[in-house]
């Protein structure tokens, strides 16, 4: 291994507790080389992203720790404030798992990008500007003009999670801290992110602390795998033979979690009358061109598509096919411009108005969004959260009936009741989700719309969800619609299939021909693209060059320090 970028001993991380402090990271201590990618694994909870944040200085309030970090053989304990935030904004660079919840919805994309290179690192503004939409070309965002006079919530998940990608490398970072970065990517984009800063390693031997639950990814794209369980790391393993040179318990269970090996489930015979009828819906959007004109963005062409009561149906694509769309136009979250939409044998075309009926239509479908940080309230207790929605659906229900169905509902998800009094922000990213997963679940629905609703969970966890999922639809009757990137998760939970690009349908079929046998050049590529053994990131999309051309740094990044 390369001289040590960042070192880590010993490192201890506490919460503040009405009893005292609560350890949650145990003497945790690895260390990354320069040029070299190192994987931090685990399920959601084991601490993880707390070591990471560590090393940022970005704890919650009330957190302490103790050990030793280390950048660049410098101590980052011993510093003065100044040259700690000089080290934190020069050579550290940090992506989250959740980009929305940590840009300003007022402030555009470009100001976002920009920030650090004019107030920090000196660069006139149209030389930082023009950086800023070089690196948002390089992370496979088109049209990078328009983008950057863009807001936030302009942009989907997958987009604003490539901005914060390129925004993190505009500074030019000696070691990038990536929290769980392809989340919320799909595989292409994925694929194409993962290249790119296979090539910043490369050619400017940037160093990659890479957090992830997808144990596939972190064996193509790291030299070394360190394994978290209840805040230890547990084991250190090549990730090139992780899986055969595994040794512990709970590694092997961990490496043993797949859901590219499960086979397709067997599609359902059909129903004589569909819970769901979308037919030829269209959505277009008026947004900012690169002049600052408006012009019209078609989400959603021509979309068309059944889904039988107690059915799975999944629709796949890369960010910005219209999926998420879709399923905002079927709940009424957003109105088509045309075309026609039917649930339970009623025409939802025209989104509810009145609150009596808008309720009605909740307790037929509901959703669970991408992003649970988002969507839950930040200031509720996971009791509140779930109280209120049994509420909601029962009215009449006494306040035993209330909390017992509560206890269900955690038992459900497979969350314990001793986080009934957990706000969200002290919940792992896979817990909030599951939170989120349960709420739905409290109105009985016949139809529940799933927007990328386990994208955030480790495997393990992904496959008991997906598993609970389908023994919910088999017992219940309720059917699924799976809004996704990850066909891996179509395999496990959907027996039909439809394929969308650029708000289209490019194919449609049950999951063993989509998955085993499509004909569409597109699909292929989708799976082409799923990280499995012997897999290496290529950048594959058209026009664009394969690696980056030169070791040396532009003038428009930040010198040495």
């Amino acid at each position: 291994m390369n001289a040590p970028v960042l070192e880590i001993e010993g490192l201890d991380v506490f919460a503040a507790g009405a009893d005292g402090p609560r350890q949650l990271v145990f003497g945790s201590t690895l260390s990354v080389g320069r040029g070299e990618a190192v994987g931090l694994v685990g399920e959601s909870g084991s601490g993880k992203t707390l070591t990471v944040r560590a090393v940022a200085g970005l704890l919650p309030d009330g957190f302490t720790t103790s050990g030793t970090i280390r950048i660049d053989g410098r101590d980052l304990g011993a510093m003065s404030g100044r040259e700690l935030r000089d080290v934190r904004a020069r050579r550290l660079g940090m992506v989250f798992q959740t980009p929305r919840a940590h840009l300003n919805p007022l402030r555009t994309i470009g100001d976002f990008m920009t920030e650090a290179l004019v107030h920090v690192a000196d660069v006139k503004p149209d030389a930082a500007a023009k950086r800023a939409m070089d690196l948002l070309d390089e992370v496979g965002i088109t049209d990078p003009a328009r983008r950057m006079l863009q807001h936030p919530a302009e942009l989907s998940g997958g987009l604003l999670q490539r901005v914060m990608i390129a925004a993190t490398l505009a500074m030019d970072p000696d070691l990038l801290l990536a929290d769980e970065i392809t989340t919320a990517l799909d595989v292409t984009t994925q694929e194409e992110v993962m290249a790119v800063i296979a090539d910043l390693r490369a050619h400017r031997e940037l160093s990659l602390l890479f957090i992830t639950h997808d144990l596939a990814l972190a064996g193509a794209v790291c030299d070394r795998v360190n394994v978290m369980q209840h805040g230890r790391i547990v084991e250190t393993l090549r990730a090139a033979t992780m899986r055969q040179d595994a040794r512990g318990d709970y590694t092997r269970v961990l490496m043993s979690a797949s859901l590219d090996e499960a086979p397709p489930i067997e599609a359902d015979a059909p129903a004589s009358h569909p819970i769901m009828t979308l037919a030829n819906l269209r959505k277009a959007y008026q947004v900012r061109g690169a002049n600052g004109r408006r012009e019209t963005l078609v989400a959603v062409d021509d979309v068309s598509m059944e889904l039988a009561p107690g059915g799975s149906l999944g629709i796949v694509g890369e960010s910005g096919s219209g999926k998420s769309t879709t399923a905002r136009l079927l709940l009424g979250l957003e109105r088509a411009d045309g075309g026609t939409i039917t649930v339970d044998g009623e025409d939802w075309s025209v989104p509810a108005r009145r609150g009596a009926e808008r309720r009605r239509r909740a307790k037929i479908a509901q959703m669970v969004f991408q992003d649970p940080y988002q969507s839950l309230d930040r200031r509720q207790t996971v009791r509140q959260c779930l109280v209120e929605a049994v509420r909601v659906h029962r009215p009449r229900d006494a306040k035993v009936a209330v909390e017992a169905r509560v206890a269900e509902l955690m038992s459900q998800v497979r969350l314990d009741t001793s986080l009934l009094d957990s706000r969200p922000r002290a919940l792992s990213g896979g817990q909030r989700q599951r939170v989120a997963i349960a709420r739905a679940l409290a109105a009985d629905p016949v139809l529940l719309v799933l927007d990328e609703a386990v994208s955030a969970l480790d495997v393990t966890t992904q496959v008991e969800i997906l598993t609970l999922l389908d023994s919910i639809r088999r017992e219940t009757g309720v059917a699924l619609l799976m809004i996704t990137h990850d066909l891996t998760v179509i395999r496990r939970l959907c027996d039909q299939v439809v394929v969308m690009r650029q708000g289209r349908i490019e194919e449609r079929g049950t999951a063993a021909q989509i998955l085993d046998d499509p004909s569409a050049e597109y699909t292929r590529l989708l799976l082409d693209s799923i990280p499995r053994e012997g897999w290496t990131p290529r950048r594959r999309r058209l026009g664009r060059t394969q690696s980056l051309p030169t070791a040396t740094r532009s003038s428009a990044m930040v010198p040495d320090a």
